[in-house]
């Protein structure tokens, strides 16, 4: 099994970390447009800070990276009491994204564009799924519009995603290189 290096883990340390920030400072915003609908504001801002750890995994090609960070920001999220209505849950429903992230990545090879708009939009989907199921029991068109936001939420994360990742990606690869 190969080891983590220090920069890796700082690397998933700092895209984690950034993902709960992110979260946090995007909500409020978010929650204006789901509350007119009476919806949960999770979905709406999950798509942006989940970006962060689909450049994480990029960062820290391994299968379990992003699964690892998902679980330390839902122990982190839990701990700092950002766990909102979900409790305990959080845990789970920080972690199963960052397992869907980690499967596409194994699914998909090629790592464009469409890769973050599908690793996104994929984890967000579950992320909501999985906490409808466990917290909200919502139904009918309320779910049906939640999983549309979360959806666009994601798509619009993933976006943000690769641009972010195409800037910096050969600031974050020069491992291995001697500065002069």
């Amino acid at each position: 099994m190969n080891r983590l290096s220090a920069r890796q883990l700082t690397l998933m340390a700092f895209c984690l970390l950034l993902g709960l920030l992110t979260k946090r400072i995007i909500s409020p915003v978010t929650n204006v447009l789901t509350d007119f609908f009476r919806i949960p504001g999770g979905s709406a801002a999950v798509g942006f800070s989940l970006a962060f750890l689909v450049i994480g995994r990029e960062a820290v090609p391994f299968f379990g990276s992003a699964t690892l960070m998902g679980l330390i920001q839902g122990l982190l999220a839990l701990a700092l009491g950002m766990s909102g209505y979900q409790g305990p849950l959080a845990v789970f429903t920080y972690t199963l994204p960052g397992l869907i992230i980690d499967c596409a990545a194994l699914v998909m090879k090629n790592k464009g564009l469409p890769y973050f708009l599908c690793a996104s939009m994929l984890s967000c989907l579950g992320s909501a799924a999985l906490s409808n199921v466990l917290v909200f029991h919502l139904g009918g068109v309320a779910l049906l519009l939640w999983l549309l936001i979360a959806a666009c939420s994601g798509l619009i994360g993933g976006t943000c995603a690769y641009l972010l990742h195409e800037r910096v990606k050969n600031i974050v690869k020069l491992e291995g290189r001697k500065q002069s």
